[in-house]
């Protein structure tokens, strides 16, 4: 068997023996998988001033965006004392507007310098939040301003995010992209576990007004990093006004006709809209089929963190090893087996956590595995100029399934029950692992260069 030159071992092609003892398990793979993950911890952006400074932007803006999603909900509960109608609302005003000016944003960033906004983003968070501890201090806290906290910081954390896709690769080299992108995974694999939990500490330590008083703090320190990179940003090239519609276009057009991104799109939709049902019946069916304590629950969840920040460290060895397309597959593969843990759990609390912990551990860090991989197959394929419109389409489509997704859920449940809902979740893993099959010769083997020109051609 040939080697190829992207060998983590750095043997040569003809006399690479990690890769002639065996393809995948043995020695010698264990051997160069070790070099790659020593490499990844040992060296290369680890020491690129700019990119520590914008990584730990993203790691406080993680965490803060956590402690809003923790915070604002217990304000509306502890202060105004909302009720779950009232909290429904809530939710939607933190997710739906983001959503829907994604697409309007896409050909911004596209056309605009991207750290500026990353800056405005966070104070603009900063000083949103601060109105929340202001009211209260004045009694005149209302849901209204919650709602509008809520919408403004929800819009300004889609817009974070389209930006910051678009600048990390002008910051760093290509061929860095993917281990970039497995830092950014493992920061934000940080944050969703420390997040939620400072978050209620900071509540019942503080009250939940001086909590979001705290977390814009996070959001000014993030700013103050982003300001501190030196690297000259690049300046879009200039283009032709257009309109939103033609963004829209352009945005859908850019992912369906680079074959592996259509690929890659298609079976985000098909584990997300299924995946998004376990926001409205895993916390049901843990408590009140499997018999789990609160307690219990939240060490099983906790584990999910765990799990993406081992993802995150293995993704690029795993790529450097094995290639992007089996990377992408076996991951997926991994992802889709675990999902079925849940609805196998039996109905013994101390057994079920077993599989509710695996499945965390194990399917949340293939999934990461896999989303690293894929978001960096996607900055390097796609054109420069087109990145930010692709990235909300991305963005749209994820934004509107989730929902879509929970509230099917919901309905299959109610319809035929938790566990045979579940197993749908699970069925869902494994459609978009079939459809990867299907098409995985529009998968490159190995991480390639983004196109050059806007249009690509499909195969």
């Amino acid at each position: 068997m040939r080697c190829s030159t992207a060998c983590a071992s750095g043997c040569s092609p003809k006399t690479c023996r990690c890769c002639i003892e065996s393809p995948l398990l043995g020695a010698g793979t264990i051997r160069s998988f070790a070099v790659a993950l020593k490499r990844q911890f040992g060296r290369g952006l680890w020491r690129h001033r700019d990119f520590l400074l914008l990584w730990s932007a993203q790691g406080i803006s993680a965490v803060g965006s956590r402690i809003t999603r923790t915070a604002l909900p217990m304000a509306a509960i502890l202060v105004i004392d909302a009720s779950a109608y009232e909290l429904g609302f809530l939710a939607v005003a933190l997710s739906l507007p983001g959503v829907l000016v994604a697409w309007f944003a896409g050909g911004w960033v596209d056309r605009h310098r991207r750290r500026p906004l990353l800056i405005a983003t966070d104070l603009i968070r900063a000083v949103a939040l601060t109105a929340i501890p202001l009211a209260a201090f004045q009694h005149v806290l209302s849901l209204p301003v919650l709602y509008a906290v809520a919408a403004v910081t929800g819009v300004c954390t889609v817009l974070f995010n389209l930006a910051d896709h678009v600048f990390i690769t002008d910051l760093v080299s290509r061929k860095r992209l993917l281990d970039a992108n497995s830092k950014r995974e493992a920061i934000d694999a940080v944050a969703e576990i420390s997040g939620p939990a400072l978050g209620g500490a900071l509540v019942a330590l503080w009250t939940a007004p001086i909590a979001i008083l705290a977390d814009a703090v996070t959001f000014v320190v993030s700013a103050f990093l982003i300001a501190r990179i030196r690297k000259a940003e690049a300046r879009p090239k200039p283009v032709a006004a257009t309109s939103f519609v033609d963004d829209v276009r352009t945005g859908i057009q850019v992912v369906f006709r680079t074959p592996a991104v259509r690929t890659l799109f298609c079976a985000m939709t098909m584990f997300t809209l299924c995946g998004s049902f376990m926001a409205s019946l895993y916390t049901l069916y843990a408590l009140r089929e499997l018999g789990l304590s609160p307690a219990q629950l939240g060490l099983a969840i906790g584990c999910g963190g765990v799990g993406g920040l081992i993802g995150a460290a293995l993704a690029a060895p795993a790529a450097t090893r094995w290639g992007t397309r089996r990377t992408l597959l076996g991951s997926l593969a991994l992802t889709a087996v675990m999902q079925a843990f849940i609805p196998l759990a039996p109905a013994v609390p101390w057994i079920a956590m077993l599989f509710l912990v695996a499945q965390q551990l194990v399917g949340d860090g293939a999934m990461t595995v896999y989303l690293v991989n894929e978001t960096t197959l996607r900055q390097r394929l796609l054109p420069q100029e087109a990145l930010g419109r692709s990235a909300a389409t991305w963005q749209v489509a994820a934004g509107l399934l989730t929902p879509a997704g929970a509230l099917l859920g919901a309905l299959l449940a109610e319809a035929f029950g938790l566990r045979p809902t579940l197993w749908v979740l699970a069925a869902g893993f494994a459609a978009a692992l079939l459809w990867l099959l299907v098409a995985r010769g529009t998968l490159p083997e190995r991480h390639v260069d983004r196109a050059d020109r806007l249009h690509v051609e499909s195969r």
